[in-house]
C-alpha cells in the first residue's frame, strides 16, 4: 500500500481532517466518562447508599452525564452530516466544554459560588451553545431538504425533539443552581411571579429541580433511542418491523411532547401532575405515566430493529453492539418501570419515602437505584 506524503495530506479534502477530528472528540469524552467514574471513590462520592444525591454527589453526577449529552450532540452531528455547522470548532469547543464541566463539576462540592462553580458554569454554557447550534443546523437542514428528510424519518423528529427539549430543560437546571448558591429572592422578577402563583422559594427551587432532571434523562433517552434507529437503519427492515419501528418512535416522540409540556409548566408554575390510578394513598402520577408510554415506544422499536436486514450490510460487530443495546433497553424497563409503578401502586407501605412508613427505607434505597442503573449507567453504555 502507497503511503501518502505530507503535501498529499496537505491537499485532503478539509471533511476528511474535520471527522477524524470529531472522531478524537467522540473518544476523547468517552475516555473521560469511564475514567471519572472509576476515580469517583477517591473523591469521596458514594453511589451505592439510599436516598437522593448529596450535593457532591449531584455535581459529580453532572461532570458524567453532560459529556454523555456532547456524545449525544456529536453523534447526531456525523449520522446526519450536518455541513452547515464547522466541525473543527464544534468539536473543539464539545472538547473544552467536557474538560470545564467536568473538572468544574469534580471541585464543586459544597453550596455557593467558588471557582469551580464558575468553570462548571462556563462549561455548561458551552454545551447549551453546542445543543442550541446543532437544534438551528437541523432546522436549516429541513429547510433544505423540505420533505426529503425522509431518509431518516420518524427518528429524524425524535432526535430534534429530544434536543430541543435538552435546550429547553437547561435553563431549569440553571435557576435551580442560581437559587441553591446565591438565593431564589436574587433572581429578578421571581418574587412577583411566586406571589402570583402562590409558593414558597423552596418549593418553587425543588419544582425546578424535578423538572429538570426528569425532562433532561428523558430526552436524552429518546435522543439515544432515536440514533441508535437511524445507525441500524430502521426504515430498511421487512415492512412490518419498519412500521412497527415507525409507531414506537411516534409513541416516544409524543410522549416526549407531553412530558416536555408538562415539566414546563410545572417549572413554570409549580403545578403538580395530577395522580391516575388512585386509591387512597396509591397512584401513578401523570407524568410517570407519559415516561412509562415513551419506554414502551422503545420496546417496540426493540422488535423493529431485530432480526436481519433486507440489505446484507450489517457486520456481526454491529448485530452484537445491537444485541446490547436491546438488553440496555429491556434491562432499562426493568429497572425503572416495573419497580416504579409497583411503588406507586403499593404506597400505604412505602410512603413516599417517609421515615414513619415501612417501606421508606426500601423506597429510598429504589430511589438512589433508579438513579444510578437506568439513569446513569444505562445511558452511558448506550
Amino acid at each position: 500500500m502507497e503511503i501518502p506524503s505530507g503535501k498529499e495530506i496537505e491537499k485532503q479534502p478539509e471533511s476528511l481532517k474535520a471527522v477524524t477530528l470529531s472522531d478524537f472528540a467522540i473518544f476523547f469524552t468517552v475516555c473521560w466518562i469511564v475514567v471519572s467514574f472509576l476515580l469517583s471513590p477517591f473523591f469521596k462520592v458514594h453511589w451505592f447508599v439510599p436516598g437522593d444525591f448529596s450535593h457532591a454527589e449531584a455535581m459529580y453526577y453532572h461532570g458524567i452525564m453532560v459529556p454523555v449529552l456532547i456524545i449525544l450532540y456529536l453523534l447526531t452531528k456525523k449520522a446526519l452530516s450536518l455541513k452547515v455547522v464547522n466541525e473543527r470548532v464544534y468539536s473543539t469547543v464539545a472538547i473544552v466544554s467536557v474538560i470545564f464541566v467536568g473538572f468544574g463539576s469534580i471541585f464543586n462540592t459544597s453550596e455557593g459560588i467558588s471557582v469551580a462553580t464558575v468553570v462548571q458554569i462556563i462549561g455548561m454554557v458551552m454545551t447549551d451553545c453546542l445543543g442550541i447550534v446543532l437544534v438551528a443546523a437541523m432546522a436549516i437542514f429541513v429547510l433544505k431538504k423540505g420533505r426529503k428528510e425522509g431518509k431518516t424519518g420518524a427518528a429524524f423528529w425524535l432526535l430534534f425533539s429530544s434536543l430541543i427539549a435538552i435546550v429547553i430543560a437547561a435553563p431549569f437546571g440553571h435557576l435551580a443552581g442560581w437559587c441553591i448558591d446565591i438565593g431564589a429572592k436574587s433572581i429578578p422578577g421571581l418574587n412577583a411571579l411566586l406571589n402570583a402563583i402562590n409558593i414558597k422559594p423552596d418549593d418553587f427551587q425543588d419544582g425546578l429541580v424535578a423538572s429538570h432532571s426528569h425532562l433532561i434523562v428523558a430526552a436524552l433517552l429518546c435522543g439515544l433511542a432515536a440514533i441508535t434507529a437511524i445507525h441500524f437503519q430502521y426504515q430498511s427492515r421487512l415492512a412490518w418491523k419498519k412500521r412497527l419501528s415507525i409507531l414506537g418512535l411516534w409513541v416516544s416522540l409524543i410522549s416526549l411532547l407531553s412530558a416536555t409540556a408538562i415539566y414546563v409548566i410545572s417549572a413554570i408554575a409549580g403545578w403538580e401532575p395530577p395522580a391516575l390510578f388512585v386509591s387512597g394513598p396509591n397512584g401513578i402520577p401523570l407524568d410517570d405515566v407519559v415516561l412509562t408510554i415513551m419506554e414502551i415506544g422503545f420496546l417496540m422499536l426493540i422488535v423493529g430493529i431485530s432480526g436481519p436486514l433486507n440489505t446484507k450490510n450489517l457486520s456481526p460487530i454491529k448485530t452484537q453492539l445491537r444485541i446490547a443495546i436491546i438488553l440496555n433497553w429491556i434491562f432499562g424497563f426493568i429497572g425503572v418501570v416495573l419497580p416504579g409503578i409497583y411503588i406507586e401502586l403499593n404506597e400505604g407501605f412505602y410512603g413516599a419515602g417517609a421515615s414513619r412508613a415501612p417501606g421508606a427505607l426500601n423506597d429510598s434505597i429504589f430511589i438512589r437505584a433508579h438513579l444510578l442503573y437506568p439513569f446513569f449507567l444505562l445511558p452511558i453504555i448506550i
